[in-house]
């Protein structure tokens, strides 16, 4: 992930106009040149469709060729995609792409349509929309470099960086990596990721507070205390105090490294900037805000032609100096424009007789060492007219550098306005957006050094935003249209500290790194101040020069050895040493540059100094700096003084300068035997190569003039061809793209034919079969090879070939040339009576040869057939349903009721209209108690679809009283026929009376029965052990007999109870933990003693512990067994099994004997259903056993149900829960 931070903005953007400021979504720009359109696909196929952002996509396109890439895209995603249109609005959750042939900028929401324009060559329209994108969204603008060759783009992401917004660039996946490299180069890229990991990037981006909506001031309001650590550890830092600067600025910038960094809040963000230094740099580079061109303004350039040049100028005399100051120069380009316009002036006027000292600073060491090193890259040149680029740059590597003339007028230093006095005697001082991110305090003091460091009358000049505020009276306009102002002269002193207080406010909790030192000092702090003590009292004197030997900084004392020469001034060290050592010096220089490496030096050099002569050492060092520029550096080592030449009461002045004129006599000789020798080598080596110098120059000369011309023309046809390959390759992939979707088209038209319902055939003109899909070929009983370039008529012998069919060809084709349609109903030979709807489309193409007639034929006889049966059944039912006793309703899928039989008029009253449009779910007539049945009863036949529900609840009649109603529904809203819910609903009113009686009674008899029951049984043990003592076994036998009714009449009294009980609501649980593996092993066990024929089988899970009623679980496996046992009379064999899951467990009962018929078995739970056979006393019972083991399994949280045993018999399971 790149984390660079420079700010700049490219030159070519449109004309400033009205900033938007309610943006209320962000916009995202996407630029892709070669490769570009497949990496835009991945990204836009990975992005979720509602973020809210709006999505622009720039490639280079043909000017010749329509551009299909919308039709492309509208596949890949659920967003819309246009075509952009002058003047169109732009929309959150869309996506928009540039038309071809056109440059398009955004301001406030509204896309403007240029024809684009070939600068140097090469079109640039991803810069140019993206400049104009930061100009109109700032931190809403995100940008995006995907594939491509060249550069364009690099200077887009530079702007919108510049403006706080957001930056990505394609990684290695890039097809073609030149156009993001050349941005990831640059430093201008936040994100470097492959196009579905920006997708996914940008999702993440909208979810932070920055993205949505809120202001910084607004979500950093209750950080100030951490706000302020920040800028007090950037103080000690970098020592550059930021509180001088606008707060929405500061906010803005950190909460965007916030957003980078992922930091969710600002004590996050702090902790982090605390342990990384890199960190640190990147927000430090983020706040130096650096926007700057070449000829960004250019009116304003045209106005200082027109207007202040000439001011200046007509107050200079000859030799004099045209002074300028360019405060906040950043990279250069604005003080390299000023220098072009200002020489190319004085060179229309024919001035020649004034000097030129342009003094650039800015506090970023960074951009001064680019601004010093004069390199641009070509893009960064785009808006250079070829004429300027011509002459006042020379070709470097991939880029251009200025002209050493330019640069030599263009002194760039590193300077704080904040802190640093002001350069004084300036005609101009350029200062343009700089104060506008600055505090008003900052603003005026800074102004008031701007007034110092101006001559009488000299000029200021600000950006459009920007005015002197409080401090006009120091200024007067003197050009209002732009921001030009003159200085004015005051009667009262303007103050002379130009130092701005750090912290107006006292209580800031930040210690001033003016006014008192910081009260914890990092260990690089206490470096850098020995360092500065050691560089000023302890080296010895020293410069730095670069390869032009233009002095770059000073170290210790130089005075002794280096002073400004008279007339231009001039940082050249050969122009400034003394002429003592000056020789010397530029030998040792020639040295260091030939060996390139290795230190050079001499000792024992001697200059005058307070009148005796110093011996002094030199040391000449070559370095390269990052840039790889070759730089050098020049130690002056003092040797000692010669004490025998000092001024002493014992020498006389005479006799001092006779000894220091020896001296000078010495040395003299020493180096004219030097300088002879070296003459004579020169002379040799000249003597040699004049000769063959002199006759090649001139050739030379005129060849090196047509290779330049050759050059520059073969540099333009390569940024053309270059540019026009890019356009070729996005339209090649736009018509690969086609072929693509075109084959898909084809192979999915293709294969719906192939699998639709209706049988197509093409037919050309002249009626032969083209092509007939596999439908036609199967209704017809056809085969292809016999069909395909046949005469539709003759196909199939001939079965086509009806009359009526060619009558309707002949009537319905002239009248109706695109589409028609008819019925035919014939008799085939092979496939019998069919009745047949023929859909006939003619289409016509420009070549009518190739026009066709398009056939679907759809075989409609079995939907007549039904139609028929359709209307004799719905006669059937409206003769059953006005003689039907139960009320028969068909209802809507929404409760709302279409149809009631007469039958309600006898239940409840109704007639049928007055019923009919009323919801059943909102009905008036549903007791108030039982709306929740209704409408559980109704939800539950909605999910079913194949079994019938049942429900009862109570309807109110219409003489007000309430019918208790026995509901069954169905759904059938996917039957043709019906396409509703039926619902019969039956009055069971007299029954349920009559039910409540039967359980009374039940109650009644159950209890009177009990105890004359036991009284019986008692008696007849006593009976039973009299005969046994008496020994009589007939009686015994007897009695056991009665004893055995008698148990069986306890049984069916303790079920009548139970079934009072349930139905009362008064059947108790007593729970308990058991564990069921051992309870069913109980049961069978006592089941099993009951009969010799049958075998219990026991197929037991896992042991399993379960919570309930243990007596009452017992009594349903008796009970299941019991009628195993009773219904399995010719078979041995029962099984019981267990099946454990996480939360229940499942028991079976599986019998091999007379099974139950599946009518029973819907009903088999309800009291008393017994089942029947041939001979009903075979099985006795009252049909209670198995309704009160569904109470029992259901009221301790069960289930139990009956499946059909498909070998013989029946399967009972149950479940319980484990809990």
């Amino acid at each position: 992930m790149q984390k660079k931070k420079i700010k700049s903005v490219t030159s070519r953007k449109p004309p400033l106009k009205k900033r938007n400021s309610d943006k209320s979504f962000t916009v995202v720009g996407i630029g892709g040149s070669a490769g570009g359109l497949e990496a835009f696909t991945k990204f836009i196929e990975n992005l979720s469709p509602s973020l809210g952002m709006a999505y622009i996509f720039i490639p280079h396109l043909s000017p010749d060729f329509k551009s299909m890439i919308p039709e492309i895209l509208e596949n890949k995603t659920s967003m819309k995609i246009f075509q952009v249109k002058n003047k169109m609005k732009i929309l959150q959750n869309n996506v928009y792409v540039i038309p071809p042939g056109n440059y398009m900028n955004l301001v406030n929401g509204v896309f403007k349509l240029i024809p684009r324009i070939k600068r140097n060559g090469i079109f640039y329209s991803i810069d140019y929309f993206f400049s104009s994108l930061a100009s109109s969204y700032q931190t809403k603008a995100i940008g995006i470099i995907l594939s491509g060759t060249a550069t364009d783009g690099t200077l887009g992401l530079k702007a919108i960086k510049a403006n706080g917004g957001i930056t990505f660039a394609q990684d290695e996946t890039a097809k073609y990596e030149g156009m993001p490299k050349s941005a990831i180069d640059a430093g201008y890229v936040d994100f470097v990721l492959p196009p579905e990991k920006i997708a996914a990037e940008l999702a993440s981006i909208r979810k932070h507070p920055f993205s949505k909506g809120q202001t910084p001031n607004v979500l950093l309001a209750d950080d100030t205390g951490v706000l302020k650590q920040i800028e007090e550890l950037l103080l000690q830092k970098k020592r550059i105090d930021f509180s001088h600067y606008k707060k929405s600025t500061i906010h803005r910038r950190i909460m965007r490294r916030m957003l980078l960094n992922s930091c969710k809040n600002l004590k996050e963000y702090s902790k982090y900037l605390k342990k990384n230094e890199n960190e640190l740099e990147l927000l430090y580079q983020d706040l130096l805000i650096h926007v700057t061109s070449f000829f960004r303004d250019p009116l304003m350039l045209k106005v200082l032609s027109r207007k202040v040049f000439p001011a200046i100028i007509k107050n200079k005399k000859p030799g004099d100096i045209i002074r300028v100051w360019i405060p906040g120069c950043a990279t250069g380009e604005e003080a390299y424009s000023l220098a072009i316009c200002l020489m190319e002036y004085l060179s229309i006027k024919s001035v020649h007789n004034l000097s030129v000292q342009i003094f650039p600073t800015d506090l970023n060491e960074v951009s001064i060492e680019k601004a010093r090193a004069g390199i641009f890259s070509s893009n960064e040149l785009n808006n250079m007219s070829p004429k300027r680029l011509k002459h006042f740059f020379i070709k470097n590597g991939a880029g251009y550098q200025i002209v050493k003339s330019i640069r030599d007028i263009c002194v760039f230093a590193t300077h704080n306005l904040l802190r640093d006095p002001p350069f004084s005697q300036m005609d101009i001082i350029s200062c343009q957006n700089v104060l506008i991110y600055l505090e008003p305090n900052a603003q005026s003091r800074i102004l008031q050094s701007f007034h110092y460091g101006l001559k009488p009358h000299g000029f200021l000049l600000l950006g459009k935003s920007e005015t002197t505020g409080n401090s006009s009276d120091l200024f007067s306009v003197f050009d209002k249209g732009h921001n030009i102002y003159n200085k004015k002269n005051t009667d009262h002193p303007v103050p002379v500290n130009f130092q701005v207080e750090s912290y107006s406010n006292p209580n800031s909790g930040i210690i001033s790194k003016l006014k008192t030192p910081v009260k914890h000092y990092a260990d690089s702090d206490i470096d850098r101040e020995i360092n500065k003590i050691l560089l000023s009292k302890f080296v010895p004197a020293c410069v730095v020069v670069n390869n032009y030997l233009e002095i770059i900084q000073f170290r210790g004392s130089t005075s002794k050895f280096l002073n400004p020469s008279a007339g231009r001034a001039s940082l050249n060290l050969l122009k400034m040493v003394t002429d003592d050592i000056a020789y010397d010096l530029g030998q040792l220089i020639s040295k260091a540059k030939k060996d390139g490496r290795t230190q050079q030096k001499k000792d024992g050099l001697q200059i005058l100094s307070n009148g005796g002569l110093q011996h002094v050492n030199i040391v000449v060092q070559p370095f390269n700096m990052p840039s790889n520029q070759k730089h050098y550096l020049i130690v002056f080592n003092e040797a000692g003084e010669d004490y025998n030449l000092k001024t002493s009461n014992s020498i006389t002045p005479a006799k001092q300068n006779e000894n220091i004129t020896d001296k000078k006599i010495i040395a003299l000789e020493k180096r004219i035997i030097e300088s002879r020798d070296q003459v004579k080598i020169l002379n040799e080596e000249f003597e040699g190569a004049r000769e063959e110098l002199q006759s090649s120059n001139e050739e030379i000369l005129s060849s090196n003039e047509e290779l330049q011309s050759i050059n520059e023309e073969l540099e333009t046809s390569k940024e053309e061809l270059q540019s026009s390959n890019e356009e070729l390759t996005t339209t090649n992939e736009e018509l690969q793209n086609r072929n693509i979707e075109l084959r898909e088209s084809r192979d999915f038209s293709q294969t719906m034919v192939e699998t639709i319902h209706e049988s197509l055939i093409v037919l050309n003109l002249d009626f032969r079969v083209v092509k007939a899909n596999r439908t036609f070929y199967k209704t017809f009983h056809l085969k292809q090879s016999e069909t395909e370039g046949n005469l539709f008529y003759e196909i199939g012998n001939s079965m086509w070939n009806i009359p009526e069919l060619k009558k309707q060809f002949r009537t319905l084709l002239p009248k109706h040339p695109h589409s028609a349609s008819f019925e035919l109903e014939h008799s085939f030979q092979n496939i019998g009576h069919k009745i047949l709807v023929w859909n006939v489309y003619q289409l016509n193409l420009k070549d009518a040869n190739r026009s066709m007639i398009l056939l679907a034929i759809d075989d409609i006889t079995e939907h007549k057939l039904f139609q028929l049966q359709l209307k004799e059944s719905e006669e059937k039912f409206r003769t059953i349903t006005p003689n039907a006793f139960d009320i028969i309703t068909i209802l809507e899928s929404n409760g709302k009721i279409l149809y009631q039989s007469p039958a309600l008029e006898t239940n409840l009253g109704y007639k049928p209209k007055e019923r009919i449009g009323k919801n059943i779910l909102t009905d008036s007539i549903t007791h108030p108690e039982d709306k929740h049945l209704i409408e559980s009863f109704f939800n539950e036949i909605l999910k079913s679809t194949e079994k019938p529900i049942n429900a009862e609840f109570r309807l109110q009649h219409k003489n007000g009283s309430y019918k208790i109603i026995e509901a069954r529904g169905i759904n059938q809203l996917n039957d043709p026929r019906v396409q509703g819910l039926i619902i019969t609903y039956r009055d069971v009113t007299l029954q349920r009376v009559q039910d409540k009686q039967k359980d009374e009674f039940i109650s009644i008899a159950s209890h009177e029965l009990k105890t004359p029951v036991a009284t019986i049984k008692a008696y007849t043990e006593i009976l039973m052990n009299y005969f046994q003592r008496n020994n009589d076994p007939k009686a015994k036998e007897y009695l056991s007999k009665l004893e055995s009714q008698i148990d069986k009449i306890t049984s069916l009294i303790h079920e009548l109870l139970d079934v009072t009980m349930i139905t009362e609501g008064r059947i108790e649980f007593k729970k308990e933990n058991y564990e069921i593996n051992k309870l069913i092993t109980e049961v069978s066990g006592d089941m099993q003693s009951t009969t010799k024929k049958h075998n219990l089988i026991l197929k037991l899970g896992k042991e399993t512990i379960l919570h309930g009623d243990r007596n009452r679980t017992g009594q349903v496996l008796t009970n299941l067994l019991s009628n195993a046992i009773k219904y399995s009379p010719d078979h041995n064999k029962i099984i019981i099994k267990t099946f454990v899951s996480k939360k229940e467990i499942k028991i079976g009962i599986i019998d091999y004997g007379i099974g139950i018929e599946k009518i029973m078995r819907e009903k088999i739970f309800e009291r008393f259903i017994r089942i029947t056979s041939n001979d009903i006393n075979t099985y006795p019972g009252i049909g209670l056993g198995l309704f009160i083991a569904h109470e029992m399994v259901e009221r301790q949280g069960g289930r139990i149900w009956v499946e059909d045993n498909k070998e013989r018999g029946s399967k009972f399971y149950f479940t319980l829960p484990i809990n």
